[in-house]
């Protein structure tokens, strides 16, 4: 389930992160950003590329992050191969667009937005925060959207689900600040992604930002 690691005990005192959405766009822009700069990344993604070729420090788990007991599985493998029960720094950068007028949305695929925007956060950030706590220690990302911000006509439902991303945030920032757990929040406007696969519009090369534009943000934040 994961490749890239085999050294023994060589992370020892390397910074840890769990990394969702890290098999494309800004989740693997992040990943091997990271992973060059002395973290030990472990990647959570539904398809990685093995043509590509990953760092030592980048460990892979493929996972469909709708899928709950899948999802639960992956975290407990985490864990195990972590040592602890959470990482240093926490990066939820998975995301999925839908497009359209709200009424010829399939309900499949709201439910699939749904999950994978708001929901997997939410159940992953609670998976791993006790022991954050606990430790007084760790930082938790949150990739959200400019849109959280703004009505979304074509886009009701994705703008939604980024906006409730962006209150979770916030308000887990006011729940933990006195245990020491950093959260920090990115609201990206339109980058060159994956995520408008399904739109009948593309991303202007010459008017958008790069995933390695969001990574090189996370980079400079921590």
């Amino acid at each position: 389930r994961f490749g890239g690691f085999h050294g023994g005990g060589t992370e020892i005192n390397m910074k840890t992160v769990v990394l969702t959405g890290a098999s494309s766009g800004i989740g693997l822009a992040t990943g091997l950003k990271l992973a060059s700069e002395g973290y030990f990344v472990h990647g959570i993604g539904r398809n990685f590329n093995e043509a590509l070729s990953y760092p030592e420090t980048f460990r892979r788990y493929s996972c469909d992050i709708t899928d709950t007991k899948e999802l639960n599985k992956t975290l407990q493998s985490i864990k195990t191969s972590l040592g602890t029960p959470s990482p240093d720094i926490l990066i939820h950068s998975a995301g999925i667009g839908l497009y359209g007028l709200q009424e010829t949305l399939e309900s499949a695929d709201l439910q699939a937005l749904i999950r994978t925007n708001l929901e997997a956060p939410i159940l992953i950030t609670t998976e791993f925060l006790g022991y954050m706590k606990q430790r007084k220690s760790g930082h938790i990302f949150f990739i959200s959207s400019v849109t959280a911000k703004k009505t979304n006509t074509y886009g009701c439902a994705y703008g939604a689900t980024k906006a409730g991303l962006l209150s979770f945030a916030n308000s887990l920032f006011d729940e933990t600040r006195k245990n020491n757990i950093k959260v920090t929040t990115l609201l990206p406007d339109m980058t060159k992604t994956n995520l408008y696969r399904n739109a009948d519009f593309t991303a202007d090369d010459d008017a958008c930002l790069f995933p390695e534009d969001i990574a090189d943000t996370i980079s400079y934040v921590l």
